[in-house]
């Protein structure tokens, strides 16, 4: 069923335009450059975005049925709401690895800190112990 809500020549570039952002979130999944968790948004809402570019009566039914009076609107506040969600995810995975570098870091600093003292313990002087060989990490 054919809709005149986007003109097809749109409607072709958008698929592709989607399409090849849509490999090109996967070469970055092969290359580890993004991990497969980050990249599950993407993906989805691509695949979303290129359900909705083929079918265009799908953006214009959910629009009425969450209360909009123009399709566009609706986009745009979906636009706005995945923008939102994708600053959310990405708060929340930058809170979790600044908890974890913190954890690091104290660990670091910890491990430093023993390792100072107990280089500090050992006797200056004594270079080697007995027998001339030098001495080796206390158990």
């Amino acid at each position: 069923m054919r809709t005149d809500l986007i003109p097809l020549e749109l409607q072709v570039v958008s698929i592709v335009v989607l399409t090849i952002f849509l490999l090109w979130v996967m070469r970055l999944v092969r290359t580890q450059r993004l991990s497969l968790r980050d990249s599950l948004v993407w993906v989805v809402t691509t695949l979303l975005a290129t359900l909705v570019a083929i079918f265009p009566g799908i953006l214009v039914r959910a629009a009425h049925l969450v209360g909009f009076q123009v399709a566009s609107n609706a986009l745009f506040g979906a636009a706005i709401l995945y923008l939102a969600v994708n600053v959310l995810v990405n708060t929340v995975a930058s809170s979790q690895n600044a908890a974890r570098i913190r954890r690091v870091a104290q660990e670091c600093a910890s491990l430093r800190a023993e390792l100072e003292a107990e280089r500090a313990a050992r006797p200056r002087d004594a270079g080697t112990s007995p027998g001339g060989v030098p001495p080796g990490p206390k158990p």
